[in-house]
């Protein structure tokens, strides 16, 4: 009897994979100063629609203390959170701190986590044989570039790592549809005569 042999399919090799990663932006401060430039609220906008595009968890506004720049610091800093919320991020989702930096003057520190997507690394089909498979396996490189275009197309980098959370139900219509239930009545939408077929004799 011959042996059965498994092979091996595109979704169990190649896989591209999602790592943690850090995104941060500096923030200068130099003592003395008491609002943002044009720079940085352009940096701050750019840097807030990443967070609400890949962000997950906080998003971490660390400001220097015990610094010659503290007290601008303090000042920069809730100008710093004003501006992204200005950009779309919530109070709420902004995590403040504090870091002592011994007298020296350091920068508004602002990051938040992410994911990066990993694209697997494609041999070149020149190191492969394609017309002789004696065991039955497809090349080595066989489904790669499907999953190596994944890994750049992804929205969010996070969904090769994990499932999203599902979306709220729609209460209004299950309230909708079991009152129709309760009262005898169809549940399901009317259908129009556009959407009622004949079968055609000729067939029959």
């Amino acid at each position: 009897m011959r042996q059965r042999i498994a092979t091996a399919s595109v979704a169990d090799r190649h896989q591209p994979t999602a790592q943690a990663a850090v995104q941060r932006i500096e923030i200068a401060v130099a003592p003395g100063q008491m609002e943002l430039g044009a720079t940085d609220h352009a940096q701050l906008q750019s840097f807030a629609n990443d967070y609400l595009r890949y962000g997950h968890g906080p998003l971490t506004l660390e400001t220097p203390s015990g610094g010659a720049n503290s007290d601008s610091a303090s000042v920069l800093a809730a100008d710093t959170r004003r501006a992204l919320a200005d950009a779309g991020v919530s109070y709420a989702a902004i995590a403040g701190s504090t870091r002592e930096v011994g007298g020296e003057t350091m920068p508004i520190l602002v990051s938040f986590s992410r994911f990066e997507a990993q694209a697997p690394e494609c041999a070149p089909l020149y190191e492969q044989d394609l017309a002789h498979q004696s065991n039955n396996q497809p090349w080595s490189s066989f489904g790669c570039a499907t999953n190596f275009n994944l890994a750049s197309m992804v929205e969010d980098p996070a969904d090769l790592d994990h499932p999203r959370d599902m979306a709220a139900r729609d209460s209004g219509r299950r309230d909708t549809v079991m009152q129709a239930y309760r009262a005898g009545e169809q549940t399901h939408a009317e259908r129009t005569s556009d959407e009622r077929v004949t079968i055609s004799n000729a067939v029959q």
